[in-house]
């Protein structure tokens, strides 16, 4: 492609008629319809070119070329001390590898994304290959997007669990268990790739742009957007608020008087600083989920009632934001562990102790370490059994 012809295209990418870039739907509407500048039958981009335009605005260059990565791999690093910290033999509990489940979908989400990042944003690459414009889709609308939908779910599970302990102890102990718990999240993997299914075969090139576009009428296209909205957002949204307010109840009620055994006050405690911690992660899931739930809401009726939704910066605008605050989100889980839990503060601790030793004190250290956990368990009147209600 030729200078000229790179000029006059990025001068005129406001009149292409509808086009959506980003991690939830959206189009660009031309507000200047009436402009005759553009000649679509004169242009036959795909059967000429090898390279495709995809715009990117300035802010989008500080955000995904040079904030996202740093987020990205800090958080990456913070999962996995996440992991090491509740594999621990000691630590294996049903909620303690929802936990694990979390922190692994949630560091799949960001870290798919990077390649793509780095070669577009990082290098303000705006002429990108079939191929290149293809992957960088793909990983952003499908494969990214697909790990977000398994947190989502993931973290319904763990307020759904931890609601069960509170109000149904007997229930939660037949049902939570650490099998139980792995089949139902292998399910939701499986379920998460075919609800996104839609990217992975719909075409991203076209006039030779770079974009997702909802043509007219959408068809499957809206059938998508409506299911991901209901499956990946509405209704998780719903159920984690409605497990949120069925939770507080205990959590306002104070440990016992004086008058019960140390023992049992020390396990109510501890039980009710894990469900604080459950409404923390919650809470930390809703801030940007809720409002990005009522923008993905608002785009769809716009498009549905007007046939307009927003203009396309503002359409980035909103995504950047949103991605922003998930990555903070996903971030904030372990400092909300640290604080909260105090096996997993101490499973940390285990960890760089083990990172210093020689070799052959790595197993003298972990026995010392379990057999101290153990201990603990003992003075507070639990069984090793019972230990899920006392670790989160």
């Amino acid at each position: 492609m030729t200078l000229q012809g790179l000029l006059r295209l990025t001068s005129d990418m406001e009149n292409i008629s509808a086009y959506e870039n980003g991690p939830g739907p959206g189009e660009h509407i031309n507000h200047s319809d009436t402009d005759p500048t553009f000649d679509y039958d004169s242009y036959y981009f795909d059967d000429y070119y090898h390279e495709h335009v995809y715009s990117i605005f300035d802010f989008e260059i500080v955000i995904y070329g040079y904030i996202w990565p740093v987020l990205a791999i800090i958080t990456c690093l913070c999962n996995c001390l996440v992991i090491g910290g509740f594999l621990q033999k000691h630590m294996r509990t049903s909620a303690n590898i929802i936990l694990v489940l979390i922190a692994i979908s949630d560091s799949l989400t960001v870290l798919v994304t990077l390649p793509a990042t780095f070669y577009v944003y990082s290098r303000e690459q705006m002429l990108l290959s079939k191929d290149w414009c293809n992957a960088t889709m793909i990983t952003r609308l499908y494969i990214s997007r697909a790990f977000h939908t398994i947190s989502v779910w993931i973290t319904v599970l763990l307020g759904f669990q931890r609601f069960l302990h509170v109000r149904h102890p007997a229930v939660a102990n037949r049902w939570c268990t650490i099998k139980k718990t792995i089949g139902i999240v292998a399910v939701m993997y499986v379920l998460a790739f075919l609800l996104h299914m839609y990217h992975a075969f719909d075409i991203k090139t076209s006039d030779g742009f770079c974009h997702w576009e909802l043509k007219e009428p959408c068809g499957w296209g809206c059938a998508y957007i409506w299911a991901s909205f209901i499956l990946g957002h509405a209704i998780p949204c719903v159920a984690l608020v409605a497990f949120t307010k069925l939770m507080l109840r205990p959590v306002n009620q104070r440990p016992g008087s004086t008058s019960v055994d140390n023992n049992v006050r020390r396990r109510r405690e501890q039980n009710r600083n894990m469900t604080i911690a459950v409404l923390l992660i919650v809470v930390i899931f809703l801030i940007p989920e809720l409002p990005y739930g009522l923008f993905y809401l608002l785009t769809m009726i716009l498009k549905l009632s007007v046939q307009k939704i927003l203009p396309l910066r503002t359409n980035r605008i909103f995504h950047a934001t949103y991605e922003l605050a998930l990555v903070l989100s996903f971030h904030l889980n372990f400092w909300v562990y640290c604080v909260m839990i105090r096996s997993f503060r101490s499973g940390i601790k285990t960890l760089f102790k083990m990172a210093r030793c020689k070799k052959g004190t790595f197993s003298e250290l972990e026995r010392e370490h379990t057999s101290s956990q153990t201990m603990s368990y003992e003075l507070v009147g639990v069984s090793e059994r019972q230990s899920e209600d006392v670790e989160l």
